[in-house]
């Protein structure tokens, strides 16, 4: 079974190496890989880990990236410090870029707070006004296939294929085991919250997310988030980026959610979740990706599963570890989906997260929080993609999907 994997936080650290104009060593501790989803004022540069954490009192690690090659060379160009490894692999999202412009970059890591390792420099060019994105073109983040059979890629992932999306009423809560001697059940969808209205719910489907609109979190604002603060039952639209602000966890379900009375609901911890994911008996065959609806995301199903007619459920993940396809696994109809959720099915979609001034990941990335806290200012959650699961530890202040669940 996994084991709970933390990260620590350390100081900030600037460092000058090599000559300007000479291209720098590089290391093979840490990697630098793609950059994607660029546009006229952002992209997402990627990277990896390739030491054993574990071995070192501390560990930061991201990109260093500008408009000059020579600032990158020397070391000497701007830092963005990564948070949450997934395996090994990290992503960086930038903003505030300037349209039409390349800029040089490279992964980089910091050990014990004084050894600095640094991946090969790579660059991208930001679109213009008149150009439209690029799908990626890297070995490690391979293009989605065109396939007759699979849908392609929506142009707005929150919007479903089928107006009739299928929603809690054909939902039927099954028995999942989160310890040798313990069973749960789920509750019909994502956890939502409604600020002006001071109002909770369960998103009204399970393939239910608000996506980027949770970057409008404010006490006053008029519409609905479900990317929350680690423990903020008492305080949903906190968005402070300081540890010591999420120092007390207040469960969600302490709360009356729809017409369910307080304290109806609870969220898993750590422990429950892992045994839920690979403990209980037969837990591989339990789970798989998949996009149901143009939504991607993660299935569970209930410990005693019967598949229904008309359904093939492939458990697993994308193999094609680079690739962010949930479709070229598997794809479920609206009416498919229909059957596997009166089946018990749960359904946990890549919601993505919210970090300070943005939300990033959506469609691509799934977090959902555990009751459980690590070390300091980190918190045990599940996160997967297309191809992987794990228990993993994130920023507290991080906004991260709720799922919530009755003993």
């Amino acid at each position: 079974m996994k084991k709970l994997f933390y990260l620590f936080t350390i100081l900030f650290a600037v460092v000058f190496a090599a000559c300007e104009g000479t291209e720098p060593p590089t290391s093979n501790k840490v990697e630098t890989g793609a950059s994607e989803n660029i546009t006229k004022t952002s992209a997402t540069l990627k990277g990896a880990v390739n030491v054993d954490i574990a071995t070192y009192n501390s560990v930061e690690f991201g990109v260093m990236y500008d408009t000059l090659l020579a600032e990158v060379n020397n070391r000497s160009a701007q830092m963005v410090k990564g948070s949450v490894l997934m395996g090994k692999d990290f992503s960086i999202n930038l903003a505030d870029l300037t349209e039409n412009t390349k800029y040089y970059y490279c992964a980089y890591l910091l050990l014990n707070g004084m050894q600095y390792e640094f991946g090969e420099v790579k660059e991208f060019v930001t679109l213009a006004s008149n150009d439209t994105p690029d799908v990626p073109e890297n070995p490690d983040t391979p293009d989605i296939p065109e396939n007759p059979d699979t849908p392609e890629q929506p142009e707005d992932p929150e919007q479903p294929e089928d107006p009739s999306t299928p929603g809690s009423g054909t939902f039927v809560a099954e028995p999942f085991s989160v310890s040798a001697t313990k069973t749960v059940t789920f509750s019909p969808g994502n956890l939502q919250y409604h600020p002006a209205n001071d109002e909770w719910r369960f998103a009204p489907s399970q393939l239910d997310y608000v996506g980027a609109d949770n970057a409008k979190i404010s006490p006053s604002y008029n519409g609905w988030i479900d990317l929350f603060g680690w423990g903020t039952g008492n305080n949903p639209t906190n968005t402070s980026n300081y540890y010591k602000d999420y120092s007390t966890f207040v469960d969600w379900g302490v709360n009356k959610i729809g017409n369910d009375a307080p304290n109806t609901w609870r969220t898993l911890t750590g422990e429950e979740w892992e045994y839920l994911l690979w403990g209980r008996p037969n837990a591989e065959q339990l789970k798989g990706v998949a996009r149901v609806n143009r939504v991607n995301g993660l299935i569970l199903l209930p410990d005693s599963w019967t598949c229904p007619s008309g359904v093939t459920f492939k458990s697993g993940f994308n193999d094609d570890y680079g690739s962010y396809d949930y479709a070229a696994y598997q794809t479920f109809s609206s009416s498919e989906w229909t059957k596997l959720e009166a089946s018990g099915a749960v359904f946990l979609p890549a919601a993505g997260y919210r970090g300070v001034y943005s939300v990033s990941q959506v469609q691509y990335d799934g977090r959902y929080w555990s009751a459980s806290e690590g070390a300091v200012g980190y918190i045990c959650y599940i996160g997967f993609y297309s191809n992987v699961d794990d228990v993993d530890g994130g920023n507290c202040f991080s906004g991260q999907s709720v799922r919530l669940v009755q003993d």
